[in-house]
């Protein structure tokens, strides 16, 4: 399965900041309740629907089920201006009720629909082929690159998906 440039470089992010959010310092499990404070922060992070669609998109970790993998994942090679409407995949995918109407709202942004298609990827991703922070950062290490973008698709490799 071949990955665009575009995913690649967003899931190394994604990866590193669903991580940042599972425990405290005291390695205590703390996602449920980072999930909540930062879907509060939801109106600060819209600006960055187009520019870091990653930094939106986590606030939706844990609130997508893809009923259709195999209609999502027929995506995962392109970039975000090949991506189709978004009614034409939404039959794929439920969201959490909580999510319901800010998805709606989403859709009528510019750049809405790409964001929503490009959040269900990563998630779909992330949970297909979940890690834990440690497993990456060998993957990191290795590469020896300061690159993240790098590094997530040697990572994305390693898992199956052909990188750009």
């Amino acid at each position: 399965m071949r990955i665009s440039r575009y995913f690649t470089d967003l899931m190394a992010t994604y990866v590193a900041d669903v991580e940042d959010l599972k425990t405290d310092s005291n390695g205590d499990d703390v996602l449920s309740a980072r999930l909540k404070e930062k879907r509060t922060q939801i109106p600060d992070l819209l600006p960055m629907i187009a520019t870091n669609p990653e930094m939106l998109a986590v606030t939706f970790h844990k609130s997508i089920v893809i009923k259709n993998a195999k209609s999502i994942l027929s995506f995962l090679d392109k970039e975000p201006a090949d991506f189709p409407a978004w009614e034409t995949i939404a039959d794929s995918v439920q969201f959490a009720p909580w999510a319901t109407d800010l998805v709606e709202s989403l859709k009528t942004e510019v750049g809405g629909e790409q964001f929503l298609l490009t959040t269900v990827m990563l998630e779909h991703l992330y949970a297909r082929y979940e890690t834990s922070e440690a497993e990456f950062e060998e993957v990191d290490a290795e590469d020896e690159s300061d690159d993240l973008a790098e590094a997530g698709g040697e990572w994305l490799s390693e898992h199956g998906f052909d990188s750009h």
